[in-house]
């Protein structure tokens, strides 16, 4: 058997929940179709995006779907997966597309509505529209290479944890010549970091992997910090626990910070934090003493002026002000 690929292997998250059978809903139940995207926690969220409006699209296809009150199954039926997964900016831009889809066409038991739905998860899927809604993330580092503030070579890089969008970030640096290091975290309960590390480490770049308790004392090694995230607010953005305390540090220190992520990962509305870390305490300590309180949320909303720039597959931007900066 051949060894494998770090560089495409897929890291597979599975909760105690995973092995608890599930109510039959029905062959046209949408609830049980999207049932395990609601489980599916080391999916990038531009594919489960992809996947869920595949199924939601497939759903309004089918003969079971009635034209009257679709909207209103809709929502309940995508209630479970939008429970779990609505934290995630492209998740929320999806299901807020829907919305207003919705609120354009009138639900009076004509197929129009249904049609209208559909139209929109094909927009997702990338179907005949130009620029994708799903942002393309070979492109974002891009520009972090370009202009005076351009990354030099040899420079080290320091990650909280896995990121596909750093990862093809620190390749693309790789690729142009840039010879980076990185210095990577564990990456909290999922361990995500092991991962980007052997990605990394397969595609040339020297890395060193630290816990994620030394991330604030390894700043001080570094010559930039760059960042992934699910979800980007007016004022905030959403990192793992420790990012606001290594920002901190790298603002004292004058360490540039910057965000990549995809245009999509600009949420539409207020963020909020998963609610399976709080509840799912064995993350942290697995059969813990009842009179101990176990604080396991593994995410913390982080105040966006601690970063100094936004990079997307649109260039760069202030990460406050939301407009084109260099």
């Amino acid at each position: 058997m051949s060894a494998e690929d770090p560089s495409t292997s897929i890291f597979e998250w599975t909760p105690p929940s995973a092995g608890v059978p599930r109510p039959v809903l029905g062959t046209d139940s949408l609830a049980e179709a999207v049932a395990p995207l609601a489980d599916d926690r080391g999916a990038a969220a531009d594919d489960l995006v992809r996947r869920l409006a595949r199924t939601v699209r497939d759903w309004l296809e089918g003969e079971a779907s009635p034209d009257a009150g679709v909207h209103g199954r809709l929502v309940e039926e995508l209630g479970e997966v939008l429970e779990a997964q609505g934290w995630r900016a492209p998740v929320m831009n999806l299901c807020a597309a829907l919305s207003r889809v919705a609120g354009d066409v009138a639900d009076d038991g004509g197929p129009a509505l249904r049609e209208a739905l559909a139209a929109e998860c094909d927009r997702w899927l990338g179907a005949d529209e130009e620029p994708p809604l799903l942002g393309d993330k070979t492109r974002v580092a891009a520009p972090l290479l370009e202009g005076i503030a351009a990354m030099g070579a040899g420079e080290t890089i320091l990650v909280h944890g896995w990121s596909e969008t750093v990862a093809r970030g620190i390749e693309f640096a790789q690729a142009r010549g840039l010879r980076p290091s990185a210095i990577v975290s564990e990456g909290g309960p999922d361990l995500g970091g092991r991962r980007l590390a052997r990605r990394l480490v397969a595609s040339g770049v020297p890395t060193r992997f630290v816990y994620d308790a030394a991330l604030v004392a390894a700043v001080g090694r570094v010559d930039r910090i760059w960042l992934g995230t699910e979800a980007i607010g007016h004022e905030t953005f959403v990192g793992r626990v420790g990012t606001h305390a290594l920002l901190e540090r790298a603002r004292h220190l004058d360490v540039p910070v910057a965000i990549l992520a995809t245009s999509d990962k600009v949420a539409p509305g207020p963020l909020r934090l998963p609610e399976w870390p709080a509840a799912e305490t064995w993350l942290l300590w697995e059969g813990a003493p009842t009179d101990v309180v176990v604080e396991s949320m593994s995410f913390e909303e982080v105040p966006l002026h601690l970063v100094d720039v936004l990079a997307t597959e649109q260039g760069l931007a202030s990460p406050v002000q939301r407009t084109v900066v260099g």
